[in-house]
């Protein structure tokens, strides 16, 4: 009505080599415990009845990804509310990282993705100081960088539970306690690198 025309389109390019190296996708997730802003109060406010409503929203596997991932990151420990998360994952092979990326949901202020960050020879391979729903994507890193097995990646997110009594789509929405769930009034916090393994 009135905007201009869809002008997206995809391009597919073919080749015969045989010396071409497929690309992956590792995923790095980590937990999110954002509490009930200050002033705000409401059944959904306590985490146990949080994760129900997730699962009841989303399934058992949502109850487990929450589950899971405070295993993975946390050690099985009680979860650690606050509005900066992060978890560290192995590389599990020798490989070459060319991209990487980042998602979250309408609460993400922040996301970075480091290798090796405990090392001094550490680096980042990912920094997005102010985080975009509307404006994600896979960034080329300036060179690939080799990673060994056993590296870490750490991902790192920050939300902004005082996200919710400002924007429009979430505003209505009754407090609640948030973790990791599908929908957009639920967040996540995902790394996610691009890679060549091997060689």
């Amino acid at each position: 009505q009135g905007g201009a025309a869809d002008r997206s389109g995809i391009r597919l390019r073919l080749s015969d080599r045989t010396d071409v190296r497929p690309l992956e996708t590792m995923l790095l997730p980590a937990p999110v415990e954002l509490a009930c802003a200050d002033g705000e109060s409401g059944p959904l406010c306590d985490r146990a009845a949080a994760v129900r409503d997730v699962a009841g929203r989303f399934g058992e596997q949502a109850y487990g990804m929450v589950e899971q991932l405070n295993r993975l990151c946390h050690q099985g420990q009680e979860p650690a509310t606050g509005a900066v998360q992060h978890c560290d994952h192995f590389v599990p092979r020798d490989g070459t990282v060319h991209a990487a990326a980042g998602h979250m949901h309408l609460l993400g202020r922040s996301i970075t993705v480091q290798l090796n960050p405990q090392r001094p020879d550490g680096r980042a391979l990912l920094e997005v100081p102010a985080y975009n729903f509307d404006e994600q994507a896979v960034l080329p890193l300036p060179e690939p960088v080799r990673v060994r097995a056993g590296d870490t990646l750490r991902v790192t997110c920050t939300h902004d539970v005082t996200q919710r009594q400002r924007l429009p789509q979430l505003r209505e929405l009754p407090p609640r306690y948030v973790v990791w769930g599908e929908g957009t009034s639920d967040e996540m916090c995902l790394g996610l690198v691009v890679w060549t393994p091997g060689g």
